[in-house]
């Protein structure tokens, strides 16, 4: 059995799933006024809406290599506000170089490996390949940002070779002979490592050297600056729509329910007229507002980003670096925030192996000569690498949280009440004289006690 580090658990979980019947399209202008589509946008859409459950909202678990990062302060403009720290994992049991094998690129791209071909490979003959499909469910996934555009915000963008909705995610790895090298590149849309932008609408694949797109499980840890900037210019967001103090609907809300009730066009000519409405009303107090709105959301931004760095993102970016082989459970999703690709959002616990960077254990790779993605993993390695994991996530979902250090008694009350009772039972054992333990059992530990004898 491979050693492991303590479990890590990324402590922001600010996002929830939606069920894909439930997905709402971003509403356009003359479906909604701008401070209405504001407020979806920032506190509906982006905490959650965009992320269709594919376990039915429950988590998932999956081991690998990590073989990308992107770091909360690699963005920037408006695309900042999301300050996720992610990594990106090549699923057990490939590693890196097992895809030298697809070396040379070929056509129609002699410098890079078709990316979908990659990925389908990997999801058809890896038994954790799953994770980088869609869920087994009758209903199709909606269309992606991507594809669609956002109102106001984002116009859609050139499909290319996408395969929407599940286009996929990948990292860009250098060949150099038989094996690949880490170029330091963030991950992206299986087709944005292709294509090239007609505009400023990706980043350029490279034209220089030859290169293989390592098919990932995107994982997020989350920030919290949407929140914090939510909650920040909510409220004034709702001034701007005459939403009643307290809560209630806003006149816009009212307006816009009485068309759905009306025959085409008229409820979409009423649609129009409450959404101009809404604007006019808006323009004037948002002139009014402005300042405050302005000095609230540069507060919040900036407050989130120190937050994270010390508390939430920060200490967990700090213990992950490419070449770790982890353990990583989270609540298991489609994005439709650009290509769409499925991920693990918001990641809740992290194990790391304790092997060589970049290798797995054998647990999880039993052949030592490794594994060529393009052909069918063996059934007996399938079924041991299967069994590995199940199990190895098992014990992941019964360890309890790790104390939280701003409670000098350990778990906080919060904490002992969400425990499941099998984290309980590991909890009360941890607990025991026997397992308190702190050099070596044999330096500084005790023997159980006997129980006392029952008289008669």
């Amino acid at each position: 059995m491979v050693d492991a580090g303590a479990i890590i658990t990324p402590p922001g979980q600010y996002t929830h799933c939606v069920d894909r019947a439930d997905y709402e399209v971003p509403p356009g202008p003359l479906d909604a006024g701008v401070p209405s589509i504001l407020a979806f946008m920032l506190c509906d859409y982006l905490l959650g809406g965009k992320l269709v459950c594919l376990a039915g909202g429950g988590d998932e678990c999956a081991i690998g290599v990590v073989v990308g990062l992107e770091q909360a302060r690699g963005k920037s403009g408006i695309e900042a506000i999301d300050n996720d720290f992610s990594f990106n994992l090549l699923l057990a049991p490939f590693q890196t170089d097992d895809f030298a094998k697809y070396s040379p690129p070929g056509t129609p791209d002699p410098d890079i490996v078709d990316p979908h071909r990659v990925r389908d490979d990997a999801a058809a003959n890896g038994p954790l390949g799953r994770l980088l499909k869609d869920s087994p469910n009758p209903r199709p996934l909606p269309a992606p940002l991507d594809r669609t555009g956002i109102p106001i915000i984002r116009k859609p963008l050139p499909q290319g070779t996408a395969t929407y909705p599940v286009d996929g995610y990948g990292v860009l790895w250098k060949l150099a002979g038989t094996s690949l090298a880490d170029d330091g590149r963030e991950g992206d849309n299986l087709h944005k490592l292709w294509d090239q932008p007609s505009d400023t609408d990706w980043h350029a694949p490279p034209r220089t050297g030859r290169w293989v797109p390592l098919p990932v499980l995107h994982a997020e840890c989350e920030g919290s600056r949407i929140f914090f900037v939510c909650q920040a210019l909510k409220p004034f967001l709702d001034i701007l729509r005459g939403k009643p103090p307290g809560g209630g609907p806003s006149p816009g809300e009212v307006c816009h329910a009485v068309a759905e009730d009306l025959p085409w066009p008229l409820d979409k000519a009423l649609d129009a007229v409450c959404s101009i409405v809404e604007d006019l009303v808006a323009l004037v107090l948002a002139v009014l507002l402005a300042p405050a709105m302005l000095a609230a959301a540069a507060a919040a931004w900036e407050a989130a980003q120190a937050f994270d760095d010390a508390f939430v993102t920060g200490p967990v970016a700090r213990q992950i670096k490419v070449g770790d082989v982890l353990i990583v459970q989270g609540r298991w999703v489609w994005d439709a925030g650009h290509s769409g690709h499925t991920e693990l959002h918001p990641v809740k616990a992290i194990v790391k192996l304790t092997t060589p960077a970049g290798q797995l254990p054998a647990e999880v790779r039993p052949a030592p000569a490794g594994y060529d993605p393009r052909t069918n993993v063996p059934a007996a390695d399938r079924a041991t690498i299967t069994a590995t994991q199940q199990r190895w996530c098992r014990l992941v979902n019964e360890a309890p949280p790790p104390p939280d250090p701003r409670n000098p008694d350990g778990l906080t009350g919060a904490q002992l009440g969400s425990l499941t009772p099998a984290q309980l039972a590991v909890l009360t054992a941890q607990q025991r004289p026997e397992n308190s333990w702190t050099v070596h059992p044999l330096i500084d530990g005790c023997a159980p006690g006997r129980p006392p004898a029952q008289p008669g």
